[in-house]
């Protein structure tokens, strides 16, 4: 998830629109839209964000053509807000205000009622509310992906250091030009055994009896 700054300061901006009242409550709820919109496009790569941007852009599009947003009258006493009778007289604080005949295009503003929370939604929300949720499915999944990628890598680590361990035990090689003819049994020659040279001999004894022959005469 990327621009996590700018998220969080767009919520504020979203909690500043509700304790203001008027045209700045209008204007913090604008520019709280907009800073959403922008991390959606940032973060339109992961599944269902780009949907959240939809729904943050019609709940927009209701602000900027209303100058706020317009509530159905009828929805409020749905959803059990109010009672029918007070319909005349409720005021509605923030960014808000009860939907009139002036109002262009007022099927934006929030005309769902949800009497389960007393509440009333507008399109915008309930679609924000189902790429939210296909959103946060997306991440869980990816992590899911990531977590049996530690498994090898973890194994082949334990793998070298058995084959070092077992290289250790074994000791190092032989060396490559044999000393002598032994060096490889279990009981190695410490030094070079005594060779003769037969041919050498033969002169020796040749050259000594004809010395002797000499000698003799």
């Amino acid at each position: 998830m990327e621009r996590i700054p700018l998220l969080a300061f767009g919520a504020v901006l979203s909690a500043a629109s509700a304790l203001l009242d008027g045209s700045a409550a209008t204007l913090c709820l604008a520019l709280s839209l907009a800073v959403l919109i922008a991390v959606a496009m940032a973060n339109a790569h992961i599944t269902g964000v780009a949907v959240v941007g939809f729904g943050l852009l019609l709940n927009l599009g209701a602000v900027a053509l209303n100058a706020g947003v317009p509530v159905r009258a009828s929805a409020l006493v749905e959803a059990g807000v109010i009672e029918a009778d007070q319909v005349a007289t409720v005021e509605l604080t923030g960014p808000r205000h009860l939907e009139t005949a002036a109002d262009t295009l007022p099927v934006l503003g929030d005309v769902l009622p949800v009497p389960l929370t007393n509440e009333v939604m507008s399109f915008g929300d309930l679609i924000i509310v189902f790429g939210v949720g296909d959103a946060v499915r997306e991440l869980s999944r990816r992590s899911a992906r990531r977590e049996p990628a530690l498994v090898p890598t973890t194994y082949s680590s334990a793998a070298r250091r058995a084959t070092t361990s077992a290289d250790q035990v074994w000791g190092t090689a032989p060396r490559a030009r044999p000393v002598s003819a032994t060096q490889y049994s279990a009981n190695e020659e410490l030094t070079v055994p005594v060779t003769i040279d037969l041919e050498r001999e033969s002169e020796a004894v040749r050259s000594y009896t004809e010395l002797v022959a000499s000698q003799s005469r």
